[in-house]
């Protein structure tokens, strides 16, 4: 399917949607950095120090250098605060008392943009300080700004000086989300035919509305017979004390699809006696399942580090059963030769889901939309209970992380691994999915599962028997080649190409064995990878590639009947 990944303040990506993340707090990418800074025979005469103070001198070493006028890359702090008679030194640590903090071409509200400047005036300021060069990381990774850079003024006294932070904003109304395809679907349990259905959607945000650092968003995906509407809201400054204040509304008329090549009982009119019994009129082979999902949630998030902040929140949900199989059976084993019962994970009629979510993320990448270095890994527990009003008692975890390193030549490697595991009696929606897990499927947008295929199984393992379980895993590579940095509407263009694996099981199946299944077949793991384009433009970061055309191939993956 076509699907574009934009950037957003805002997001996950991945896995089905559990809560409201905020952004994460990361760095700018390597095609926005400042020039670099001349070498010392090419710079301006630094500035002559003040007048003579009675004061004892704070900088050290006791003969303060004096303090560059030129704007100094955040990555180069020391070479512009050292002089070079003093340079020869390296032992010596060069220490500042920061008179102030000005910040320079910002339409964002001051204060926001002071919230991630963790310094005061009085404090002292050290060259060698990793926490400077945070700074330009945590406003980059807002979002909000094309370009940020730092350096030194003179200050009022001998070894003061004033931190200029000069912010370029950018657009921050961005298209979030865009999906399109043909989908393989059955409409009802009564169909006998797959049929191609064409699907949509498009979601957009506004990060930062009229510079007040608020993030509003709304997406929309619709075919013939599925809908999904949602709606997001954030407000890092409406708590205080440096809390975010999030909100989620969704509404979902949804169907879902279960069992393989399944056998399913419904209702028959009683038969006329002068007519001969219909046996295969009562017995159809779709597993469908049709139901409105509504839910509503709030909650907040902090930051811990500059590079470390929770996340909670409450989501409750209404869902309403509209049509189910009273009872079906799918295939199972290697050469089907047995039946075994579906369960829907679901109740008849209307339920309800009440939960919470916690939300870690660990974020140290050099850019928020094409990284080239750095680390972000993601913890998210969601627990339903009925101590919340839940008729379902369950919980979900999960764990995200990827590394990314450069290497010598320009080029970029990336390693991925996500693990997911359900306890107790989740809603099916909160099972993983094959499609969640590999890019040779269409993906669930907004939750809705749009096309019924399973994975294509390409090492011939159990995994063909699984498709919406309580286990799930991944780890994969991907190689990046960077083709364009600049400024302007578009910032980068990578192209990639990646591979992995992934695993999808359920734990009491996978445990009590699969019938006609031997050795390394019993491990239900299969492969994934795709190749493409991906740019960070004006307007959204999107990613075009092979897994992008999956979505208008219905006969891909398509079960033999």
């Amino acid at each position: 399917m076509v699907a574009f990944a934009a950037e957003a303040s805002g997001g996950s990506a991945q896995a089905p949607d559990a809560g409201t993340p905020a952004a994460p707090l990361q760095a700018a990418p390597p095609a926005a950095a400042p020039p670099a800074v001349p070498t010392p025979s090419s710079q301006p005469a630094p500035l002559a120090p003040a007048a003579p103070s009675t004061e004892p001198p704070v900088a050290e070493p006791s003969a303060a250098p004096p303090v560059p006028e030129p704007p100094l890359a955040s990555s180069e702090v020391e070479s512009e605060l050292v002089s070079p008679d003093s340079a020869a030194s390296a032992s010596e640590k060069v220490v500042y008392v920061l008179e102030r903090v000005e910040i320079v071409g910002h339409r964002t509200r001051e204060e926001l943009v002071r919230r991630f400047v963790p310094l005061q005036p009085g404090d002292l300021l050290d060259v060698d300080d990793p926490a400077i060069e945070r700074i330009r990381w945590r406003l980059m990774g807002t979002g909000w700004f094309n370009d940020v850079r730092l350096r030194l003024s003179r200050g009022s006294k001998r070894g003061r000086v004033v931190l200029v932070i000069e912010v370029q904003e950018r657009n921050t109304l961005v298209i979030s989300r865009v999906v399109a395809g043909l989908a393989r679907v059955v409409t009802n349990t009564g169909d006998t035919d797959d049929e191609l259905r064409p699907y949509g959607g498009i979601g957009l945000t506004e990060s930062n509305l009229f510079g007040l650092g608020i993030g509003v968003g709304a997406s929309a995906v619709v075919s013939e017979h599925q809908q999904g509407f949602e709606l997001r809201y954030n407000d890092p400054m409406r708590i205080g004390k440096g809390f975010d204040l999030t909100g989620r509304a969704f509404y979902n008329n949804a169907r879902d699809f279960f069992g393989r090549r399944p056998w399913v009982d419904i209702d028959c009119p009683a038969p006329d006696p002068e007519d001969e019994a219909d046996v295969d009129a009562c017995e159809k082979k779709r597993a469908v399942v049709i139901y409105d999902r509504v839910g509503l949630g709030f909650g907040t998030g902090h930051e811990i580090t500059s590079a470390l902040r929770y996340e909670i929140d409450w989501l409750g949900e209404l869902v309403d059963v509209r049509a189910r199989p009273h009872s079906a059976s799918s295939l199972a084993g290697e050469q089907d030769q047995e039946y075994e019962p579906i369960d829907f994970h679901i109740d008849d009629g209307t339920s309800r889901v009440s939960s919470l979510h916690l939300g870690l993320i660990f974020d140290r990448r050099d850019d928020p939309a094409l990284p080239s270095q750095g680390q972000s890994i993601r913890f998210d527990a969601r627990i339903g209970t009925g101590l919340l009003g839940s008729t379902y008692d369950f919980a979900r975890l999960e764990v995200t992380a990827r590394h990314y390193s450069p290497l010598p030549w320009g080029h970029v490697v990336s390693l991925g691994a996500y693990v997911g595991t359900v306890f107790g009696r989740a809603p099916f929606f909160y099972l993983f999915y094959a499609a969640d897990l590999s890019d040779l499927l269409p993906s669930r947008a907004l939750e809705l599962n749009l096309d019924y295929r399973h994975t294509h199984n390409l090492l011939g393992t159990s995994i063909g028997e699984f498709d919406k379980e309580d286990l799930a895993a991944r780890i994969d590579f991907e190689y990046e080649l960077p083709l364009h940095r600049g400024g302007g509407d578009i910032r980068g263009i990578d192209a990639y190409a990646g591979a992995g694996l992934f695993l999808l099981a359920d734990r009491w199946r996978l445990r009590a064995g699969l019938p006609g299944y031997e050795g390394l077949e019993r491990i239900p793991v299969d492969l994934t990878f795709d190749l493409g384009i991906q740019a960070d433009t004006a307007v959204g970061v999107f990613k075009v590639g092979f897994s992008s055309l999956i979505g208008f191939l219905p006969d891909l993956g398509q079960e033999a009947e």
